[in-house]
């Protein structure tokens, strides 16, 4: 199967953001500590409303955490993704001491993954964040308070493996998937009512 990347953008845009996708093979090469550094500075760099930085990242590479973090993994993500050199979790600090819920935690809390996601690309490094985690895990046990944080996904970080690494029924999904349509995304102007209200 051909594995090259068919994404086309369709304005000038920097390449990092068409070449940047979410695999699931990962080679098992640590990454550097100059790696980790760069991305989770990418992440400090995003912006937030009031500069809140409402973002938490827990992580672990091949430390004594790193079964209790694999293990926070549903089994469809967990048997590809414990090969990856990082992983961790994102949460968004959604209440805050005082009891306020800014409105914007969450939102401001992707704008730091896609920070870093876009920063592990350009250093040849892929990302892959995943939904499929048990969240009621990721509070207990990595020691996270729920009332004051909200747990976004997990991820893994690291360098493209071979597609025969996988499960094979994950091998043939291997590879960039395309995008809708900028005209189904952003529109200029206001929606309109059509004739029937």
């Amino acid at each position: 199967m051909d594995r090259t990347n068919p994404r086309i953008a369709t304005a000038d845009v920097e390449p990092l953001f068409v070449n940047r996708w979410s695999p699931r093979s990962f080679s098992t090469e640590p990454l550097t500590d100059g790696d980790r550094a760069a991305l989770f500075e990418a992440a400090r760099w995003a912006p937030s409303s009031f500069n809140r930085q409402p973002w938490l990242f827990l992580y672990e590479t091949d430390g004594p955490d790193r079964p209790l973090f694999d293990s926070i993994l549903l089994p469809g993500n967990r048997a590809w993704a414990a090969r990856a050199p990082l992983i961790g979790f994102i949460f968004a600090n959604t209440t805050t001491a005082d009891g306020k819920r800014p409105r914007t935690a969450q939102f401001d809390t992707g704008a730091a993954w896609m920070s870093l996601a876009l920063q592990a690309t350009a250093r040849g490094i892929s990302v892959h964040g995943m939904a499929g985690i048990d969240r009621d895990a990721a509070y207990a046990k990595l020691g996270v308070d729920a009332r004051f944080y909200t747990v976004m996904c997990g991820f893994v970080a690291g360098r493209i493996g071979p597609p025969d690494a996988l499960p094979e029924e994950l091998r043939e999904r291997e590879y960039p998937n395309d995008r809708k349509p900028t005209e189904d995304v952003a529109r200029r102007g206001a929606l309109r009512p059509g004739p029937n209200g």
